[in-house]
Protein backbone atom coordinates (compact mmCIF):
# COMPACT_ATOMS: atom_id res chain seq x y z
CA UNK A 1 0.00 0.00 0.00
CA UNK A 2 2.86 2.62 1.26
CA UNK A 3 6.16 2.83 0.50
CA UNK A 4 7.46 1.93 4.03
CA UNK A 5 10.70 3.05 3.86
CA UNK A 6 10.77 6.43 3.70
CA UNK A 7 8.31 6.06 6.83
CA UNK A 8 11.32 4.40 8.49
CA UNK A 9 13.44 6.73 7.33
CA UNK A 10 11.43 9.38 9.28
CA UNK A 11 10.47 7.57 12.50
CA UNK A 12 14.25 7.45 12.86
CA UNK A 13 14.83 10.78 12.28
CA UNK A 14 12.18 11.98 14.10
CA UNK A 15 12.16 9.39 17.14
CA UNK A 16 15.37 7.65 16.76
CA UNK A 17 13.29 4.31 16.89
CA UNK A 18 15.04 1.71 14.50
CA UNK A 19 11.46 -0.01 12.92
CA UNK A 20 13.07 -2.60 10.77
CA UNK A 21 13.82 -4.24 13.68
CA UNK A 22 10.32 -5.24 14.05
CA UNK A 23 8.53 -8.18 12.70
CA UNK A 24 7.72 -6.79 9.19
CA UNK A 25 4.53 -8.12 8.74
CA UNK A 26 2.70 -7.10 11.85
CA UNK A 27 4.48 -3.79 12.29
CA UNK A 28 3.43 -2.50 8.38
CA UNK A 29 -0.25 -4.33 9.53
CA UNK A 30 -0.79 -1.79 12.56
CA UNK A 31 1.11 0.99 10.72
CA UNK A 32 -1.21 0.95 7.38
CA UNK A 33 -4.41 0.41 9.40
CA UNK A 34 -3.36 3.24 11.22
CA UNK A 35 -2.89 5.83 8.53
CA UNK A 36 -6.27 4.57 6.61
CA UNK A 37 -7.63 6.17 9.24
CA UNK A 38 -6.25 9.56 9.11
CA UNK A 39 -6.79 11.88 5.82
CA UNK A 40 -3.19 10.78 4.30
CA UNK A 41 -3.25 9.06 0.77
CA UNK A 42 0.58 8.22 1.03
CA UNK A 43 3.53 8.20 3.28
CA UNK A 44 4.66 11.62 2.38
CA UNK A 45 1.21 13.11 2.93
CA UNK A 46 1.09 11.14 6.28
CA UNK A 47 4.63 12.97 7.63
CA UNK A 48 3.34 15.91 6.91
CA UNK A 49 0.29 15.48 8.76
CA UNK A 50 2.57 14.15 11.78
CA UNK A 51 4.56 17.37 10.86
CA UNK A 52 1.44 19.90 11.19
CA UNK A 53 -0.55 17.57 13.93
CA UNK A 54 1.06 16.68 17.19
CA UNK A 55 -1.94 14.62 18.34
CA UNK A 56 -1.80 12.47 14.93
CA UNK A 57 1.97 12.28 15.61
CA UNK A 58 1.60 11.33 19.29
CA UNK A 59 -0.80 8.73 18.68
CA UNK A 60 1.13 7.25 16.03
CA UNK A 61 4.17 7.25 18.70
CA UNK A 62 2.02 5.27 20.72
CA UNK A 63 1.38 3.06 18.11
CA UNK A 64 5.28 2.32 17.25
CA UNK A 65 6.24 2.03 20.70
CA UNK A 66 3.38 -0.73 21.34
CA UNK A 67 2.83 0.90 25.29
CA UNK A 68 0.61 -2.55 26.55
CA UNK A 69 1.00 -2.87 30.39
CA UNK A 70 -0.81 -3.46 33.67
CA UNK A 71 0.14 -3.57 37.53
CA UNK A 72 1.26 -7.37 38.65
CA UNK A 73 0.66 -8.77 35.33
CA UNK A 74 0.20 -12.46 34.98
CA UNK A 75 0.00 -12.03 38.41
CA UNK A 76 0.23 -15.82 39.51
CA UNK A 77 3.98 -15.77 37.36
CA UNK A 78 4.92 -11.75 38.64
CA UNK A 79 4.33 -12.89 42.02
CA UNK A 80 7.48 -15.89 41.84
CA UNK A 81 9.52 -12.71 42.02
CA UNK A 82 9.38 -13.23 45.80
CA UNK A 83 11.04 -16.53 45.11
CA UNK A 84 13.58 -15.57 43.10
CA UNK A 85 15.09 -13.25 46.16
CA UNK A 86 14.06 -15.63 48.41
CA UNK A 87 15.58 -18.58 46.82
CA UNK A 88 17.64 -17.57 43.36
CA UNK A 89 19.84 -14.86 44.00
CA UNK A 90 22.46 -14.81 46.61
CA UNK A 91 22.51 -12.39 49.43
CA UNK A 92 23.72 -9.07 48.93
CA UNK A 93 24.29 -5.51 50.15
CA UNK A 94 22.50 -4.00 47.14
CA UNK A 95 20.70 -5.18 44.52
CA UNK A 96 20.09 -3.33 41.37
CA UNK A 97 17.06 -4.25 39.46
CA UNK A 98 16.21 -3.72 35.48
CA UNK A 99 12.53 -3.28 34.15
CA UNK A 100 12.80 -2.86 30.30
CA UNK A 101 10.28 -1.72 28.30
CA UNK A 102 8.31 -0.31 31.07
CA UNK A 103 6.06 1.76 29.64
CA UNK A 104 3.60 3.45 32.07
CA UNK A 105 5.96 2.29 35.26
CA UNK A 106 2.91 -0.23 36.49
CA UNK A 107 5.71 -2.67 36.52
CA UNK A 108 8.39 -1.47 38.42
CA UNK A 109 6.48 -0.27 40.78
CA UNK A 110 4.39 -3.74 41.50
CA UNK A 111 8.35 -5.11 41.59
CA UNK A 112 9.14 -2.57 44.50
CA UNK A 113 5.36 -3.22 45.84
CA UNK A 114 6.55 -7.03 46.06
CA UNK A 115 10.01 -6.45 46.98
CA UNK A 116 8.82 -3.99 50.11
CA UNK A 117 6.16 -6.67 51.43
CA UNK A 118 8.94 -9.69 52.09
CA UNK A 119 11.08 -6.82 53.95
CA UNK A 120 13.53 -6.63 51.13
CA UNK A 121 14.33 -2.61 51.05
CA UNK A 122 18.00 -2.97 49.74
CA UNK A 123 17.39 -2.34 46.38
CA UNK A 124 17.13 0.05 43.13
CA UNK A 125 14.96 0.06 40.02
CA UNK A 126 15.85 1.33 36.73
CA UNK A 127 12.82 1.75 34.64
CA UNK A 128 13.79 2.05 30.69
CA UNK A 129 11.32 3.19 27.92
CA UNK A 130 11.57 3.89 24.44
CA UNK A 131 8.86 6.63 24.69
CA UNK A 132 9.67 10.08 26.62
CA UNK A 133 5.84 10.77 27.45
CA UNK A 134 4.86 7.52 29.05
CA UNK A 135 8.14 7.77 31.12
CA UNK A 136 6.96 11.26 31.70
CA UNK A 137 3.49 9.36 32.87
CA UNK A 138 5.29 6.49 35.05
CA UNK A 139 7.43 9.15 37.28
CA UNK A 140 4.38 11.13 38.07
CA UNK A 141 3.17 7.99 39.69
CA UNK A 142 -0.33 8.99 39.29
CA UNK A 143 -2.97 6.38 38.29
CA UNK A 144 -6.73 5.85 37.19
CA UNK A 145 -9.26 3.60 39.23
CA UNK A 146 -9.14 1.30 36.00
CA UNK A 147 -5.38 1.22 35.91
CA UNK A 148 -4.79 0.05 39.30
CA UNK A 149 -7.85 -2.48 38.87
CA UNK A 150 -5.25 -5.62 39.50
CA UNK A 151 -3.65 -4.29 42.72
CA UNK A 152 -4.81 -6.72 45.60
CA UNK A 153 -6.60 -4.21 47.84
CA UNK A 154 -3.84 -4.88 50.93
CA UNK A 155 -1.11 -3.55 48.53
CA UNK A 156 -3.21 -0.92 47.44
CA UNK A 157 -3.67 0.17 51.21
CA UNK A 158 -0.15 0.20 51.86
CA UNK A 159 1.47 1.28 48.94
CA UNK A 160 -0.76 3.98 47.12
CA UNK A 161 -2.68 7.87 48.47
CA UNK A 162 -5.52 8.77 47.29
CA UNK A 163 -5.04 11.59 44.44
CA UNK A 164 -8.42 13.28 44.15
CA UNK A 165 -10.37 10.54 41.97
CA UNK A 166 -6.86 8.87 41.57
CA UNK A 167 -4.33 6.75 43.07
CA UNK A 168 -0.68 8.32 43.68
CA UNK A 169 2.72 5.57 44.30
CA UNK A 170 3.63 6.50 47.95
CA UNK A 171 7.09 8.34 47.87
CA UNK A 172 9.02 5.65 49.56
CA UNK A 173 8.37 3.63 46.37
CA UNK A 174 8.50 5.79 43.94
CA UNK A 175 12.22 6.82 45.49
CA UNK A 176 13.10 3.37 44.93
CA UNK A 177 12.71 3.80 41.21
CA UNK A 178 15.22 5.85 38.57
CA UNK A 179 13.15 6.28 34.69
CA UNK A 180 15.50 6.69 31.91
CA UNK A 181 15.21 6.70 27.90
CA UNK A 182 16.49 3.69 26.41
CA UNK A 183 16.14 1.71 23.20
CA UNK A 184 17.07 -1.63 23.70
CA UNK A 185 17.80 -2.08 19.58
CA UNK A 186 19.96 1.01 19.35
CA UNK A 187 21.70 2.02 22.92
CA UNK A 188 24.46 0.20 25.07
CA UNK A 189 22.56 -2.16 28.05
CA UNK A 190 23.41 -1.05 32.17
CA UNK A 191 25.55 -3.80 33.81
CA UNK A 192 25.58 -5.01 36.91
CA UNK A 193 21.91 -6.03 37.02
CA UNK A 194 20.57 -8.78 39.37
CA UNK A 195 17.27 -9.10 37.86
CA UNK A 196 16.23 -8.01 34.58
CA UNK A 197 12.41 -8.03 33.63
CA UNK A 198 11.30 -7.67 29.94
CA UNK A 199 8.30 -9.11 29.70
CA UNK A 200 6.38 -9.20 26.07
CA UNK A 201 8.24 -6.85 24.15
CA UNK A 202 10.47 -8.72 22.48
CA UNK A 203 7.83 -10.63 20.99
CA UNK A 204 7.75 -7.83 18.67
CA UNK A 205 11.15 -7.83 17.25
CA UNK A 206 13.02 -10.10 14.19
CA UNK A 207 14.34 -13.61 15.45
CA UNK A 208 18.26 -12.11 14.99
CA UNK A 209 17.25 -8.88 17.18
CA UNK A 210 15.33 -11.30 19.89
CA UNK A 211 18.88 -13.40 20.02
CA UNK A 212 21.17 -10.02 20.26
CA UNK A 213 18.80 -8.86 23.32
CA UNK A 214 19.26 -11.69 25.32
CA UNK A 215 23.05 -12.05 24.66
CA UNK A 216 23.03 -8.36 25.92
CA UNK A 217 20.95 -9.14 29.07
CA UNK A 218 23.35 -11.74 29.84
CA UNK A 219 26.21 -9.23 29.73
CA UNK A 220 24.25 -7.33 31.68
CA UNK A 221 23.97 -9.40 34.51
CA UNK A 222 25.72 -10.40 37.98
CA UNK A 223 26.74 -14.14 38.27
CA UNK A 224 23.37 -16.09 38.97
CA UNK A 225 21.46 -12.93 38.19
CA UNK A 226 17.74 -13.73 36.70
CA UNK A 227 15.84 -12.77 33.30
CA UNK A 228 11.93 -12.66 33.51
CA UNK A 229 10.68 -12.78 30.57
CA UNK A 230 7.41 -12.49 29.40
CA UNK A 231 4.22 -15.26 29.37
CA UNK A 232 3.98 -15.43 25.89
CA UNK A 233 7.78 -15.68 25.45
CA UNK A 234 10.46 -18.38 25.60
CA UNK A 235 14.10 -18.01 24.98
CA UNK A 236 15.49 -20.39 22.55
CA UNK A 237 19.08 -22.00 22.76
CA UNK A 238 19.18 -20.20 26.12
CA UNK A 239 21.79 -22.93 27.46
CA UNK A 240 23.90 -21.37 24.00
CA UNK A 241 23.79 -18.26 25.52
CA UNK A 242 24.66 -19.41 29.24
CA UNK A 243 21.34 -19.27 30.84
CA UNK A 244 19.94 -22.09 32.91
CA UNK A 245 16.28 -22.35 32.99
CA UNK A 246 15.42 -21.57 36.60
CA UNK A 247 11.72 -21.44 36.33
CA UNK A 248 9.24 -21.57 33.37
CA UNK A 249 9.60 -17.86 32.61
CA UNK A 250 12.90 -17.23 34.11
CA UNK A 251 16.42 -17.75 32.97
CA UNK A 252 19.54 -17.49 35.44
CA UNK A 253 22.74 -16.50 34.25
CA UNK A 254 25.27 -19.71 34.74
CA UNK A 255 28.50 -19.13 36.71
CA UNK A 256 31.63 -19.76 34.62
Amino acid sequence: MFDINELYDYVYKEFKIKLEAYKEVQMHRRIEFFISKTSAKSIKDFIDLCKKNNIIKEQFLDLITINVTEFFRNMDIFLQIKDVFRKALPKKEKYMIWSSACSNGAEPYSVAMILENINVHNYKILATDIDKNVLDYANNGIYSEDEIGEVPNYYLIKYFEKYGNKYKIKNFIKDKVVFRRHDLILDEFPVCMDLILCRNVVIYFKKEEKMKIYNKFYKSLNDNGIVFIGATENIYDYQQIGFNKWGTFFYQKVVR
